[in-house]
């Protein structure tokens, strides 16, 4: 195992599994679609305290994205009362949003109390965070970590102006960086932690394996939720709720898909739909159920937990490749002799594109500390207005998408079409 370029140095040799592959990023050889599954159903079926933190860590993080985006009464204290562990008594905003129908799960402290997610922050130095514009930083010419960036964003997302305020001069859309730098810190740094303490043997309690469960945010089934030939971006009739039980009601913690979870969903229906199947959604769910039976038997784990954690790294990944995609195409559209300018490319695309790169800094076992900065250096400091010629810029998001491919393995087709 490589190390990460911050927090993990250890080397892993683990053997692979009977249950299945262990994701180095390669394709692996998923299944057909839904209709026909060629691995079997199973079903996390432990106790859901055990990641009730966990799931009010996701929807927290839903909640800030969507605040940021529609930002009308909506002013900072109440972004800052929300990060900071004042959110017990706040209605949940994703039932709200998405019309779904919980009993007993109200308000975020029905799920867990006192969740302080900018306590569960890291607060490393983000790469390249020191060329970021004055216009887009708090720190103009300084580093700058996780903390201080949302914190900004949320004093400019909350701002008490006649226009909502959604985006940086520079390009930065407020909501994207809410929400997707929570997804890399606390929720994938807090998982892939517990994963890899397990995958080395340092980790034993079941209760640390079901917190992960949480932060990746799959429900208790997830074979009821999977359509890839037919579904919404791989979700069966689109829906991320479903009452699996029928009881007339959806528990956020086992009959909700959060978001990590959609995104290892999505990419594989599109690798599965390519016909180069790459099954990160059943390869991580299904390692997360054998593992929790292992340590029930007292059995080793870590194999189990290697599985997750690469599929989980592998989908992290090719959520850059899939914003780098989309801006390449807006790209094609323009004269490639032309300055990108603004309006040439999607600002959504581009913050999500540097969001997930910085998620990788929290874990990485595929990049090094020199392959991420050359990462962010290709994707830039801010959508590149001004800088740099349509062609240019081309030129530097496919040298970006070939470093991910050939660190992790992907298919070169995959590629294309995530």
């Amino acid at each position: 195992m490589q190390p990460s370029c911050f927090h993990y140095t250890r080397a892993l040799l683990l053997p692979v599994l009977a249950f299945g592959l262990i994701l180095a990023g390669c394709d692996s050889s998923g299944s057909n679609g839904n209709d026909e599954p060629t691995t079997p159903s199973f079903e996390f079926a432990y106790p859901s305290n055990n990641y009730g933190a966990s799931t009010v860590v996701n929807l927290l993080a839903f909640d800030l994205g969507v605040r940021a985006e529609q930002a009308t009464g909506n002013p900072e204290s109440t972004f800052l009362e929300l990060y900071t562990g004042g959110a017990d008594d706040e209605p949940i905003l994703a039932t709200q949003v998405q019309s779904i129908a919980t009993e007993g799960q109200s308000v975020y402290g029905d799920i867990a109390g006192g969740v302080d997610l900018s306590a569960l922050v890291n607060t490393d130095d983000l790469i390249r965070g020191d060329q970021l514009d004055a216009a887009d930083t708090p720190n103009d010419g300084a580093a700058v970590n996780t903390d201080e960036l949302l914190r900004y964003y949320f004093q400019l997302a909350g701002a008490e102006t006649q226009e909502d305020v959604a985006r940086t001069d520079n390009g930065f859309v407020l909501n994207q960086f809410a929400e997707k730098m929570l997804l890399g810190t606390p929720l994938y740094e807090e998982g892939a932690t517990i994963l890899s303490n397990f995958a080395d043997g340092s980790a034993s309690s079941v209760d640390q394996w079901d917190m992960a469960f949480g932060y990746f945010g799959f429900p208790r089934s997830l074979e009821p939720f999977l359509d890839y030939a037919n579904g919404t971006e791989g979700l069966a009739d689109g829906a991320a709720a479903r009452d699996v039980d029928d009881n007339g009601s959806v528990d956020l913690t086992s009959e909700y898909i959060h978001t990590w979870a959609s995104y290892a969903i999505e990419r594989a229906a599109a690798a599965e739909n390519n016909g180069q199947p790459n099954d990160f959604a059943r390869d991580a769910f299904n390692a997360f159920v054998q593992g929790r039976e292992a340590i029930e038997n007292g059995d080793d784990p870590s194999g189990h937990a290697q599985t997750a954690l690469a599929a989980w790294e592998a989908t992290v990944a090719v959520n850059v490749i899939h914003y780098i995609n989309s801006m390449r195409g807006d790209l094609a559209n323009l004269d490639g002799a032309s300055t990108v300018s603004e309006g040439d490319i999607s600002e959504d695309a581009w913050g999500e594109a540097k969001a997930f790169g910085w998620n990788l800094q929290f874990y990485s076992d595929a990049l090094t500390e020199a392959q991420l900065n050359t990462l962010h250096e290709l994707i830039g400091n801010d959508p590149p207005y001004g800088e740099l010629t349509a062609s240019e810029y081309v030129v530097d998001l496919d040298e970006a998408n070939q470093l991910l491919e050939d660190a992790y393995g992907f298919n070169a087709s995959n590629v294309d079409v995530w």
